[in-house]
């Protein structure tokens, strides 16, 4: 039987918290920031959960759950 392989996109934009919920974060932040507001910047590096009908797919991608 083959290696269940992870999605390196998925781990790098989502992740799985503790109690099972899928977390993303919020594009935007790596560059040209320059323009942009402390408040948007800050703003940006927060995740929020995803909704509930994306999580099985999501955690299909992330099979270890990194």
């Amino acid at each position: 039987m083959p290696k269940v392989k992870t999605k390196k996109s998925a781990t790098r934009r989502i992740k799985i918290t503790a109690t099972g919920k899928v977390m993303a974060f919020k594009s935007g932040k790596r560059h040209q920031n320059t323009g942009k507001s402390g408040d948007e910047i800050r703003g940006k590096g927060k995740g929020f959960v995803l909704s509930k009908s994306e999580w099985a797919r999501m955690k299909a991608m992330l099979p270890k759950g990194v």
